[in-house]
């Protein structure tokens, strides 16, 4: 007897035809329990399908992808803990750049912004000092240019020094420097000539998240004082701390694998960027900083975590053996598994036994032939669709 799960798939695939499909493992111990009798009834959806078919349009939309199972060198590694920290290139501070009274404050601590977004606004009464003094600037700069163009055609008709035509110029060319700059004081603020006299919106430099407030409603503030600091966390850093005796196997370009604490299941790739030149005299480590990108936005500042890293060392040359990345490996139901892609186009699950561990790679031992084509994007979309499948017919019944 085979029968067929029709399921949806969630992150909004549309509901593409998605089916989970039990395979005939699950079929041949069905049809054992027939033979122990009515007792072992009660464990028939134990095993779960081992199929999954897709529609290309949800394959697609889930982006799930596929490479085919090779030999590769899986590389020694070496275990280095630590955590996340923000990377400082996508940090910034906000001062409230004038002096004035807080006003509003629009933002907590740990809200996310976005670029542009209006943080606060400072009641800034020098503001109208500000315009106020481009207006009299660009007054007194039309007037002087006034003067010039008269001067010019009187000194023509010799009828005007051109010590006066002289004087005239360099009247209104100075004006004219003054009168910019104070324009270009109001636009460093963010402002025009024109506008609210003395409210100041304070604005976000970038998107992120608010990692500290200072500042609330009716707080005096001086233009250099920090209101806000903003954390963009799209891509931040792993600083792991290695012991000294481990540094002449460790180079700058090695490939690493760091797992946090919270998240084990996920994996981050990255590679060492930077080696401290200074040794840590208190704890007799050295700083390693290794960025990584914020796959599925789960990355937070202070997570703990590990790091496998290559160790670079010509004694070592290991030979090329069955492995998949890292990303292909689950787990189902207490098992080790991949999905392969079978030339029907469905997805088959194949419980593996895996070897030596290396940077974003895994040797497979038992459960996978060179050249199967095994799922190394989307193996949690696949899962889901496994586990939706059973909770619906079991909901079913």
């Amino acid at each position: 007897m085979r029968r067929t799960l029709s399921l949806s798939l969630a992150l909004a695939l549309l509901g593409c035809g998605a089916k989970a499909v039990e395979g005939d493992a699950h079929e041949q111990a069905h049809g054992e329990h027939g033979e122990h009798g009515e007792h072992e009834e009660g464990h028939e959806h134990d095993e779960l399908p081992r199929r999954v078919e897709l529609s290309p349009q949800v394959v697609t939309e889930a982006q799930i992808q596929t490479e085919p199972v090779q030999k590769q060198v899986v590389a020694p590694v070496l275990f280095a803990t630590g955590h996340i920290e923000a990377d400082p290139g996508r940090t910034a501070q906000v001062p409230a750049k004038v002096g004035g009274i807080v006003e509003e404050v629009l933002f907590r601590e740990g809200d996310p912004v976005k670029e542009g977004q209006v943080l606060a606004t400072v009641r800034a009464p020098s503001l109208g000092s500000l315009r106020a003094d481009l207006a009299s600037l660009q007054a007194r700069t039309t007037s002087a240019r006034t003067n010039l163009t008269r001067l010019e055609a009187l000194a023509e008709r010799n009828m005007a020094s051109q010590q006066e035509l002289a004087a005239a110029r360099a009247e209104a060319t100075a004006l004219e420097a003054e009168a910019q700059a104070a324009k270009q004081r109001l636009q460093a603020l963010g402002l025009g000539a024109k506008g609210k006299a003395t409210v100041f919106s304070l604005r976000a430099p970038i998107s992120g998240y608010v990692m500290q407030r200072n500042a609330v409603p009716g707080q005096p503030v001086t233009p250099e004082q920090t209101l806000a600091t903003i954390v963009n966390l799209d891509r931040a850093w792993f600083v792991a701390r290695l012991f000294e005796h481990l540094l002449a196997k460790i180079r700058v370009g090695a490939a690493v694998e760091v797992e946090l604490n919270a998240y084990p299941d996920h994996p981050f790739h990255g590679t060492i960027e930077y080696l401290a030149p200074k040794v840590d005299a208190e704890a007799q480590t050295v700083m390693a900083r290794i960025p990584i990108d914020n796959r599925e936005d789960i990355l937070r500042v202070g997570l703990f975590g590990k790091a496998r890293i290559a160790i670079s060392d010509p004694r070592a040359a290991p030979e090329p053996v069955l492995a998949v990345p890292r990303d292909a490996i689950i787990e189902v139901a207490g098992k080790t598994v991949v999905f392969v892609r079978g030339e029907d186009g469905a997805f088959e699950l194949h419980e593996v036994v895996l070897g030596t561990a290396g940077p974003g790679v895994v040797e497979i031992l038992q459960g996978l032939r060179e050249g199967e084509s095994v799922v190394t994007r989307g193996a949690w979309t696949l899962k889901s669709v496994l586990l939706k499948g059973t909770f619906g017919e079991d909901h079913g019944h």
